[in-house]
């Protein structure tokens, strides 16, 4: 029997059914055929895998790249006709390569679920018992190739004002591979300056290698439930890349703001109060915390200062109790601009204009600060 790292896994990864995009997999296709039907002959599989592939060099044309994003449109719409381990492996590759490293996790999480909900049902189906074209699908995970490759091209960091971290980059400056002879790469410390840097307005940043580990734990415990241990592949090189960037990723943020703090805010800015039996029910007064009444109350918001600690609060709750809620993340990238002028913010949103706006009010577009 093999060891792995893996072989006991937590069970408090982030559920998939509130991903928009991953929580339809889990239902059935129908209740008399819950995986559906094999397309593997179908057109539109057909269609998802040349655009997997892209087009090799001819004579007449150079060489195309995969079409990420058909490939991820199409695997969308055959999860409403099938549940393939082949399409989700293809539709974690196109998150991979569109969305980056934080989609690894949920994606491996998707493929256990999927294995354990529907093992005799999920295409390709074992034949006679023998679970090789699975376990060929699979392997995927493993090879630089295919998925493998595309978690060590995936980004890891993207920030217009802080810069872009790549898997690769951190396994670079981590000595676990070489860099090319014209590549310059940042080091480890300034990796970890980057991502320190940027957990505040990416909160993700603290916990997704963490994710991923116990997401490709789960996995390991179901191929070794139904395989036995060694027949399962070997993931070893996938979790030599998340312990990479698990070593420099950063802290979570902590904030000072409690539950109390912010229950107190949201019934200042009269959020969440109960209505009473209907709509005429007279709503329930505010109520001020004090900011010098000893318990650390957010207060009334009189500040620029007091809104970003409000924002902070919310965060921390959504963080909390609602990791997978897009709300935070928007309430950060809000947060950031609110010191921002009018120029600035053109910037942020359409770098292409800066130039234009900015003669047009008669400014030199070289004296508008960077994001």
């Amino acid at each position: 029997m093999d060891s792995h790292p893996f072989d006991t896994p937590p069970d408090d990864t982030p559920s998939l059914a509130s991903d928009p995009v991953l929580a339809p997999w889990l239902l059935p296709v129908s209740d008399d055929a819950p995986c559906g039907p094999d397309l593997e002959y179908d057109n539109d599989f057909l269609a998802l895998t040349q655009a997997a592939a892209g087009k090799p060099e001819t004579q007449f044309a150079p060489a195309e790249p995969p079409d990420w994003r058909a490939v991820k449109s199409l695997a969308d719409d055959l999860n409403g006709r099938t549940r393939d381990l082949r399409v989700a492996n293809l539709l974690l590759r196109a998150r991979l390569r569109l969305e980056g490293f934080a989609t690894l996790a949920p994606g491996l999480r998707l493929f256990e679920q999927l294995l354990n909900t529907w093992w005799a049902e999920l295409h390709p189906q074992p034949e006679d018992g023998d679970a090789f074209a699975r376990v060929n699908v699979l392997n995927e995970l493993t090879s630089l190739e295919s998925t493998l490759g595309d978690v060590r091209a995936s980004l890891v960091l993207s920030d217009r004002g802080i810069g872009q971290i790549t898997v690769r980059d951190i396994e670079i400056a981590m000595g676990d591979l070489s860099a090319r002879d014209d590549e310059s790469v940042p080091s480890r410390g300034q990796i970890e300056s980057m991502l320190a840097d940027a957990v505040a307005g990416y909160p993700h940043l603290a916990t997704q290698a963490r994710d991923a580990q116990q997401a490709l734990a789960a996995l390991n415990t179901c191929l070794a439930d139904r395989l036995g241990y060694g027949e399962r592949p070997d993931f070893s090189a996938l979790s030599t890349m998340i312990d990479s960037v698990l070593a420099v990723s950063p802290q979570p943020v902590t904030l000072s703001a409690d539950a109390d703090d912010l229950a107190g805010l949201l019934n200042d800015l009269g959020i969440g109060q109960d209505d009473g039996d209907g709509d005429d029910a007279p709503a329930a007064a505010p109520t001020r915390r004090s900011r010098s009444g000893g318990g650390g109350g957010l207060g009334a918001i009189e500040s620029r200062a007091d809104a970003v600690r409000a924002i902070d609060a919310i965060c921390a709750y959504l963080d909390k109790h609602e990791p997978t809620n897009p709300a935070a993340d928007l309430l950060r990238r809000a947060q950031r601009l609110i010191d921002r002028n009018f120029l600035q913010l053109v910037r942020e949103f359409a770098p292409e204009a800066v130039g234009e706006v900015a003669r047009m009010l008669g400014v030199d577009p070289d004296s508008v600060p960077m994001s």
